[in-house]
């Protein structure tokens, strides 16, 4: 996928937490092993991100697509990927709390949601110190706010949204488990 990117700077920034994941990942994996569920929600969110990179979130083909197709003011592929970071992670989250740490109770459904609200957050900050930091190309395309001055609360709202739906649902299906 570095072959064909648009922008290999932008390419390899918003890369960097994927490359951190992967050195970390097999360390972790003799401390922890998250369940089947999480290692495929963690591989799905890479796989987004990792694709948005590519093409950068402002050009995305899919993002064009919907753009397109529902006449949208502009590439909502951006907006996928913040709402798919709480959707997907989540649940892995929850499984680190249960498994791991022993969380229990209602906090074992609202921690889930206020670490991808805190992550959310610091990411967004992230995106500006890039923008500060690099050329002006580049933290335009990094930041993918694409002219709307909201996005960086747009992107941590989406972010709690998705995560919010995955711990209904998870609630859902642990109170029909106990029943």
């Amino acid at each position: 996928m570095f072959f064909n990117c648009i922008n290999v700077q932008d390419w390899f920034i918003e890369n960097i937490l994927v490359f951190i994941y992967a050195i970390y990942a097999p360390i972790g994996y003799r401390k922890f092993k998250y369940s089947n569920v999480s290692y495929l929600f963690i591989f799905l969110f890479l796989l987004l991100h990792t694709y948005g990179s590519m093409y950068a979130y402002t050009q995305n083909p899919i993002g064009e697509y919907f753009q397109n197709t529902y006449y949208l003011s502009r590439n909502p592929y951006d907006r996928i990927v913040h709402f798919s970071f709480g959707f997907l992670l989540a649940y892995p989250l929850y499984d680190v709390l249960k498994n791991k740490l022993t969380v229990k109770g209602k906090w074992l459904f609202i921690l889930p949601i206020n670490i991808i609200t805190s992550l959310a957050c610091i990411f967004e900050l992230i995106e500006w110190a890039v923008a500060e930091l690099t050329t002006k190309q580049t933290g335009e395309t990094y930041v993918a706010t694409q002219g709307d001055v909201w996005d960086a609360h747009k992107d941590i709202v989406l972010a709690i949204v998705g995560g919010v739906i995955t711990m209904i649902f998870v609630s859902f299906l642990n109170k029909k488990t106990v029943v």
